[in-house]
């Protein structure tokens, strides 16, 4: 589902007309597309409604880094490397937070990382490695995205981009555009510098994680 509405890109646009409703909605499916791609965020921005269950190489320590999710149903471990089934845990076995390993943000989503409560029944995530090996000993049932509903944010970058799609598809995508009131327009870049901005400036260009 696209982050913005026809609704909100026709108010942008001052078009009220309905005959390219069809053509206006491919342009906020594939602004949504390459926002995620820019942004490094395959979950998107808006989390799936159902949980399901991913797999991860265990750390073989007191933290495990996720994918970002909303909610977490299920965190299940195996004992060992050798085991075929995952043991769950209880609430009272883990905490999840936001960030980081070393600046965790227990207050607020997307979750990213686990780690085991002092006082819980497990001290660390069993390990998936074993020399070159790598097998899945973690297993969490979770739903999947950065949040409930895509911020404000979003939802404005994708109809600026949309709507910059649109006025180069009316120019038999020229590369530029001569417009009396703005001059020449240029569209040469995937996004427009705009939307880059609002993405950057708002922090949600994600920062590569390497999972330990």
């Amino acid at each position: 589902m696209a982050y913005a509405t026809i609704a909100v890109l026709k108010a942008l646009m001052e078009k009220t007309d309905s005959a390219d409703d069809a053509a206006l909605q491919l342009m906020l499916d594939a602004a949504t597309t390459a926002i995620d791609r820019y942004c490094k965020r395959p979950d998107g921005f808006r989390a799936i409604a159902t949980a399901s269950a991913r797999y991860y190489v265990g750390s073989g320590k007191a933290y495990q880094m996720i994918d970002e999710c909303t909610s977490i149903t299920t965190v299940a471990v195996k004992d060992s490397i050798d085991d075929t089934t995952y043991t769950a845990w209880l609430t009272t076995d883990y905490d999840k937070a936001a960030g980081s390993v070393d600046s965790p943000d227990f207050n607020r989503t997307p979750y990213t990382v686990l780690f085991c409560k002092p006082d819980g029944d497990y001290s660390t995530f069993t390990s998936g490695k074993m020399g070159r090996m790598r097998t899945p000993t973690v297993s969490v049932t979770a739903k999947w995205g950065y949040a409930t509903t895509a911020p404000d944010e979003i939802e404005t970058a994708c109809a600026m981009q949309a709507a910059r799609w649109w006025k180069r598809l009316q120019g038999a995508m020229a590369d530029s555009l001569a417009s009396p009131d703005m001059g020449t327009l240029m569209y040469l870049k995937q996004l427009d510098p705009d939307v880059q901005q609002i993405l950057i400036g708002g922090g949600y260009v994600a920062v590569s994680r390497t999972f330990a």
